[in-house]
């Protein structure tokens, strides 16, 4: 289960592509809803793991797609409910039933194209709840303005990279963990400091500049409550 995204990546690169246009296969285009909880766009590694967890917890889904690859291998690999079409088209939106839909999942690899779909989406259907891939700290300001959740798409891989790192030099699991931890709490912390300031760049400079400070501060503070235990 676990090596399907993994698959399709492999499938993809040898599958032959089909053109993306009026030559799209028609059942492609013919999208069957069922009052769908949650609207995942983009089905590439991200929304492929969302929906696999979604159908195994039983929760109703539709997925758009623009690439005819994606949309065939999702289908034969793993029968997803994906269809092709684009989610700024407000008939496509129709299709699949978004207003009966809790969410909408935003995982495409354009972060701008998640943004758009995110401000249209709103004013059509404004009770509908986001969760938007982020790639930086700018886009996640944006979609936050927007009333969305961003997931910083890059982040919580990073952090395990830094604990692995820590501990290969000689942290034991659990400093390297509270570590972590604790510059993960700060992050936040100041990413929900910097949304006040995120269109003023000085302030932004001088409030990194400043965090970096109190990060190192509060490190020094726990190596030396170590040394007292």
């Amino acid at each position: 289960m676990a090596l399907t995204p993994l698959l399709i990546m492999l499938l993809v690169k040898m599958h032959k592509p089909v053109p993306v246009s009026k030559d799209v296969p028609p059942e492609y285009e013919q999208i069957e809803s069922d009052e769908p909880r949650v609207v995942i766009i983009g089905m590439g590694r991200m929304g492929q793991i969302v929906a696999r967890i979604l159908r195994a917890q039983r929760v109703p889904f539709v997925a758009l797609d623009l690439s005819v690859d994606t949309i065939e291998l999702s289908r034969s690999i793993d029968s997803m409910p994906v269809y092709y079409g684009d989610p700024m088209r407000p008939e496509i939106l129709r299709a699949v039933d978004a207003d009966k839909a809790e969410y909408f999942v935003l995982t495409a690899d354009d972060p701008e194209t998640n943004i758009k779909i995110t401000e249209l989406v709103s004013r059509l259907y404004p009770h509908i709840k986001f969760i938007a891939r982020a790639r930086s700290r700018f886009h996640v300001h944006r979609l936050l303005e927007l009333g969305a959740r961003p997931i910083r798409e890059t982040f919580h891989s990073s952090l395990e990279i830094s604990r692995e790192t820590l501990i290969g030099l000689g942290l034991s699991p659990e400093r390297a963990e509270a570590r972590i931890q604790r510059f993960q709490s700060h992050d936040e912390a100041l990413l929900a400091e910097q949304h006040k300031v995120f269109n003023d760049r000085d302030a932004l400079i001088q409030s990194a500049r400043e965090a970096h400070d109190e990060l190192q501060a509060l490190f020094d503070a726990d190596v030396i409550e170590e040394r007292g235990v």
